[in-house]
């Protein structure tokens, strides 16, 4: 009976609002705006890092409220699949 009373305890501690908080990346490419990733510092330079052609680009402030996987749709060339899975990984790490 303990024992069934310490695993839900445990199971309801790691369903609560701040262990689940702890999981879910500050920002990702699907569902952060480039804006919201611009005027972030460490989350521009890991942008700025996986796409350096598009830094002095004029465009990319007329895209501030898009997503990166919106943008892609635009410039699969530049936007691939893999640069975007690499850009989330490092995503991850912003605080």
């Amino acid at each position: 009976m303990i024992r069934s009373l310490l695993a839900a305890a445990a199971f309801t501690l790691a369903l609560s609002p701040a262990a689940l908080a702890q999981e879910t990346p500050k920002f990702s490419t699907a569902s952060s705006t480039i804006g919201a990733i611009l005027d972030n510092a460490e989350a521009k330079a890991a942008f700025f890092k996986a796409f350096p052609e598009v830094a002095d680009n004029p465009q990319l402030e007329a895209a501030r409220d898009m997503t990166l996987q919106d943008v892609k749709g635009y410039a699969p060339e530049i936007f691939s699949d893999e640069k975007l899975t690499a850009l989330d990984a490092e995503l991850a790490k912003v605080k």
